[in-house]
């Protein structure tokens, strides 16, 4: 939900930008698409695990992305897992996703800097000119 000061609002409840489209639902939907009761949506928000969007009046606002997540979020509860771990759980998956991202920057720098190696390496080879004068193998034989 980054940047949804930007988005223009329409009628419908629904927020436009120019990259995608976003419902937003009341927490009644939310609880209602997810199956879980709004005082648990309320606690899990309490302890950091979601973040609904606020509108000016503070009424809480909640993208599929936010549904998915309280889904998730009530899947792990089931297996056992309470909730700090979920929390914990949810810290590394975005810990290991920012590493991910951070990984393939410094492959695309690697690969451009072999390249900008390469054109280097072949731009002094091409400044030889005649300053090296190939011999072949009977002439080098000769010397030995």
């Amino acid at each position: 939900m980054k940047d949804m000061k930007v988005l223009l609002k329409n009628t419908e409840g629904t927020y436009m930008n120019d990259k995608k489209t976003v419902s937003l639902y009341f927490i009644s939907v939310a609880s209602t698409l997810s199956g879980i009761h709004p005082q648990t949506i309320r606690t899990y928000e309490e302890k950091g695990l979601i973040k609904p969007y606020r509108t000016k009046g503070g009424t809480r606002r909640y993208s599929q992305e936010d549904v998915d997540k309280l889904i998730q979020i009530a899947n792990l509860s089931q297996r056992g897992i309470n909730l700090d771990g979920v929390k914990i759980i949810y810290e590394m998956r975005d810990k290991i996703e920012e590493m991910q991202e951070k990984i393939e920057y410094l492959q695309e720098e690697i690969t451009s800097e072999k390249s900008d190696r390469v054109k280097k390496e072949n731009a002094i080879h091409k400044s030889y000119k005649n300053e090296i004068v190939k011999k072949s193998n009977k002439d080098l034989r000769k010397k030995l």
